[in-house]
């Protein structure tokens, strides 16, 4: 009987978790790459790779200015309906409940910020409407070229 007990508990504490959401490419890619097809793949593991807080080192330059920005340096704008990312400290930040922010548009250009790091500009869901934050991002590849890292 102790062994069914077990069983059974493990089994509904497996039932009652649910594995974190996947990051998925973009619903749709404004692409600024130069004859090159962008890699979705690439969008969703740059977008994975941000860390878990605004960088507020620069304001938001506004969309606008961003635009000319990837298609001079080369990028992409994504889009999603919805983008899931497990961010707890930043959805605390925005007021959002839960551990996961709702992303819904990241605009990432083809230039480092750093050594082994590059802010990228993010559309998140917010009780408040959508807000508009900048997040560090550690993962370097070319958006617009396959197993291309940024020097």
């Amino acid at each position: 009987m102790k062994r069914f007990s077990v069983v059974a508990a493990l089994l509904l504490a497996g039932c009652a978790s649910s594995a974190p959401p996947l990051l998925l490419p973009p619903d749709r890619i404004e692409a600024y790459c130069s004859d090159k097809e962008p890699r979705g793949t690439a969008v969703a593991s740059v977008l994975g790779s941000v860390g878990d807080r605004i960088d507020t080192s620069v304001a938001y330059p506004g969309d606008d200015v961003l635009r000319v920005d990837v298609q001079q340096n080369s990028g992409i704008i994504g889009h999603w309906k919805s983008q899931l990312l497990y961010m707890p400290f930043t959805a605390k930040a925005l007021g959002v409940s839960g551990n996961y922010i709702d992303v819904t548009q990241v605009i990432i250009d083809n230039v480092l910020s750093g050594n082994v790091s590059r802010l990228i500009y993010v559309t998140v869901v917010t009780p408040q409407g959508p807000k508009k934050i900048i997040l560090r991002a550690f993962d370097t590849q070319n958006v617009c070229v396959e197993g291309e890292r940024l020097e």
